[in-house]
């Protein structure tokens, strides 16, 4: 199941998310950094990104339990889910259920029946846990900001000595997170499929015969593996029971921010809204004019704004793909001042638009307007990192400062951080 296209609105279950969990007594950001750990970010763009796969073994079984508890995995699982059967299906090789399977009189899901074929070697995959668990949802959006690509995260239990998924190839990047027991994961390298031949709207399985000898890669709970898109890959339990997360890295192409482009360049010129002419498929004239039409139209691909179009269509994705921030309490708004310290809600991605004669925040599915001299106040919020005094916004009057910071305040996002 891959998350929305390039102008769809996600389907949101799970309410406000918080970007840290409490271990041991401390707090962790669950990030991309904690993820990659100890490998860095931006080693990982560097020389790991769309080049090769890379295992990060830590040899910390618990380290992953914050997101899912490996002791409670598919239990925790199957209760998140017992009201959204649709999200929930089966594999064994080849031999596929759907969530139909396992939908009962009353709508839930069939934990009695998925658990049968459970043990029966049937591997359950659960679609987008990313929109239902509060962790693992705070690490998508997360990684969101990060990167600035859509993520969607599904589950994998699979049980001992079985294979789920025949060999396949995702058409994104995808992180796995292995979460309880361990699996075999049988890489062919050399086999990636490249991009033009993937198949985008069906099966993504490959036929075994031909390929390379696998390298095979143990994840161990804790334990965290990237595959770049096209790679080929199959994996297998032994003895035990296995449990993993992949998180898929769903980048943009060239030809989404396109699309994006020449959409948002369409509500300003009319080049684009050009209806295709009579009998455009067989009469030659008619395609000798839908010809010149397209070389016309191509030109407005040289406009300066065509660029700025693309990247608003897809910041308005990642705009509507975050969640709502929790609402925050007015009594405490009430004693806002220039020196009350705040801090932007996180993981949230937001942008700041500036029109004709408004400028506006945009976060989650809110948009905050004001005037022009507004601007700058705005971009220092939605681009800060760390706490600042309600003082320190550029551009405006005491007065404003405060107001501006009691409604984002309001709103939820910003929150207020103690001294």
């Amino acid at each position: 199941m891959a998350p929305d296209g390039p102008f769809g609105h996600p389907s949101v279950i799970l309410g406000c998310l918080f970007a840290t969990t409490f271990w041991g007594g401390l707090t962790i950001e669950l990030s991309l950094a904690w993820l990659l750990a100890p490998l860095t970010v931006q080693a990982f763009l560097d020389e790991v990104w769309a080049q090769t796969h890379y295992h990060v073994k830590r040899g910390h079984a618990g380290y992953l339990d914050r997101l899912l508890p490996a002791s409670s995995a598919v239990d925790e699982l199957l209760q998140l889910f017992r009201q959204e059967p649709s999200a929930v299906r089966a594999a064994r090789g080849k031999d596929k259920k759907g969530s139909d399977n396992y939908r009962i009189g009353d709508g839930s899901l069939d934990t009695v029946g998925l658990r049968s074929d459970f043990a029966d070697g049937y591997t359950i995959v659960v679609d987008g846990v990313d929109r239902y668990a509060r962790a693992i949802g705070s690490l998508a959006r997360s990684i969101e900001v990060e990167l600035n690509f859509p993520v969607q995260v599904n589950a994998y239990a699979t049980p001992p000595g079985s294979q789920g998924l025949v060999p396949h190839y995702d058409a994104h990047d995808v992180l796995v997170l292995q979460i309880q027991g361990s699996k075999t994961w049988h890489l062919y390298i050399g086999a990636d499929v490249p991009p033009r031949e993937m198949q985008r709207e069906t099966d993504s399985a490959v036929v075994i015969d031909g390929l390379p000898p696998p390298t095979d890669v143990r994840l161990e709970a804790g334990d965290v593996l990237y595959l770049p898109r096209g790679r080929v890959h199959e994996a297998e339990t032994t003895s035990e029971a296995s449990v993993h997360l992949t998180v898929g890295l769903h980048a943009p192409t060239l030809l989404t921010f396109l699309v994006g482009a020449l959409y948002s360049r369409s509500f300003h010129d009319d080049r684009l809204n050009a209806t295709l002419p009579p009998r455009y498929i067989d009469d030659p004239a008619a395609r000798t004019a839908l010809s010149d039409l397209v070389h016309d139209t191509v030109e407005t691909l040289e406009d300066p704004g065509v660029v700025a179009g693309g990247l608003d269509a897809l910041a308005d994705v990642l705009v509507r793909r975050g969640l709502c921030p929790p609402v925050g309490q007015i009594a405490k708004v009430a004693g806002v001042d220039e020196q009350t310290l705040v801090r932007k809600y996180q993981p949230l991605f937001s942008r700041v638009k500036a029109e004709t004669d408004r400028v506006e925040l945009q976060f989650a599915t809110l948009t905050m307007g004001a005037g022009p001299d507004h601007e700058a106040a705005m971009a220092f919020i939605s681009n800060s990192t760390e706490p600042f005094r309600v003082g320190e916004l550029p551009g405006l009057s005491a007065q404003q400062r405060i107001e501006l910071a009691r409604s984002l305040m309001i709103s939820g996002f910003l929150v207020p951080v103690s001294d």
